[in-house]
């Protein structure tokens, strides 16, 4: 089955998280006691009940929250019919340890769910769309029933009072830590969530509306809905709750950095623009502008193969168009004055005598045997065949031009 919120036209309901939490509330206004409707009475149920069981794929109903729901398996929507049958209207909603399962069973379920009441129901298309309203925990204990729903009998946890300043110190934290995250988040809407949470005036109501609004995983969720003291619920959203502050400032740092980074850049761009119209105005040369033309001037000088030349005016059309910042306009202009510095005009004789090159090269280089062996062979085949297209012996370079092979 799905959970995801569903569109009502309804004002009075909600139809995203700060809106769900918004009616999720169920604290006194202005200190009055709000009256118990016919669901809402016999809200204290004996310790057993047995009840249709509506498992949750990826989220955790808490009580005193209000939840949207889509049920769409056949299961569920049995188990829904069957609870919207009765009286009280109630049933267990509890989640499934994996969101996969397609038909699972209690043991494919958390032993802790919450008993909740239907709040509004609708049928459509095969599906029923509701709202459920968390009431208390409950312990599943067996199934009593596997079709056509399934059905079990649960018993109610007592309910988490214990208090002390470890409580009041951590639902302080809390409440800063959650601060921060909306501030974060949107600081337009912090005081209107704020609001929200400030509803629920216990702190352990203010963890289960957290932890439902928070992007935590459905174990996180789990555990503290089967937290067994209110210090430990409150001890276990501190740390999710921090933890997802850290991750936000972090993700803003990064997202400051790129922003600072990039108005650097336009800041630059926009300086060089005004540098380059200041300058024409004054009938100055733009530096790029020069370089660019003393490097196509030296490509007119030397005699350069035709293929070279075409090579040679691609690069100087795209040195053209690359900002002078950017780390290509120096690889280019590096590749472009290397071409342009070699001796293409330049031409010697060869002298073929092997006496003299071996004389030569023994001394000026020590040893070196096979090196050595390697242009004196060279050199013997051009002798002996001067028509001969032989290869271009490489001694000169930077790594990978071919020194070695």
């Amino acid at each position: 089955m799905n959970n995801d919120n569903f569109p009502y036209t309804d004002p009075e309901l909600f139809v995203d998280s700060a809106d769900r939490a918004a009616i999720a509330s169920t604290q006194p206004n202005d200190g009055e006691s709000q009256p118990e409707s016919a669901a809402d009475q016999g809200t204290r149920s004996p310790a057993e009940l047995e009840l249709p069981v509506l498992p949750l794929k990826s989220s955790v109903l808490f009580p005193k929250l209000m939840m949207p729901l889509v049920v769409g398996r056949e299961a569920s929507v049995a188990a829904v019919e069957a609870a919207a049958s009765t009286e009280d209207k109630q049933l267990i909603v509890v989640s499934q340890k994996q969101e996969e399962t397609a038909e699972p069973t209690l043991d494919d379920l958390f032993h802790i769910g919450t008993r909740a009441v239907i709040r509004k129901l609708d049928r459509a298309d095969g599906q029923v769309q509701m709202i459920v309203q968390g009431l208390e925990r409950v312990v599943l204990l067996r199934a009593t029933q596997q079709s056509p729903y399934l059905q079990a009998r649960v018993r109610s946890l007592p309910p988490l009072e214990d208090t002390g300043t470890e409580v009041e110190a951590l639902h302080r934290a809390i409440i800063e830590q959650a601060g921060r995250i909306l501030e974060l988040i949107s600081p337009q809407a912090q005081a209107g969530l704020s609001q929200v949470i400030a509803q629920f005036k216990d702190p352990l109501d203010q963890v289960y509306l957290m932890g439902s609004l928070l992007p935590i995983e459905i174990e996180k969720e789990q555990s503290l809905l089967a937290a067994g003291s209110r210090v430990e619920a409150l001890r276990l959203m501190h740390s999710f709750i921090s933890h997802e502050a850290q991750v936000l400032e972090l993700r803003h740092k990064i997202a400051t950095q790129a922003q600072t980074e990039m108005s650097r850049e336009q800041r630059e761009y926009l300086l060089r623009q005004q540098m380059r119209a200041i300058q024409e105005e004054l009938g100055e040369q733009n530096p790029e502008q020069a370089e660019l033309d003393e490097l196509r001037r030296r490509m007119e000088e030397v005699a350069l193969p035709e293929s070279v030349r075409k090579d040679v005016t691609r690069e100087l059309d795209r040195l053209a168009r690359i900002p002078a910042a950017s780390p290509d306009h120096q690889v280019t202009r590096t590749y472009l004055e290397l071409i342009l510095e070699l001796p293409w005009q330049t031409a010697t004789e060869d002298v073929l005598d092997l006496p003299h090159a071996q004389q030569v090269l023994d001394e000026d280089h020590y040893d070196l045997k096979v090196i050595k062996e390697r242009i004196i062979e060279h050199l013997a085949v051009m002798k002996l065949n001067p028509a001969a297209k032989s290869p271009i012996l490489c001694f000169v370079g930077p790594p990978g031009v071919g020194k070695t092979s």
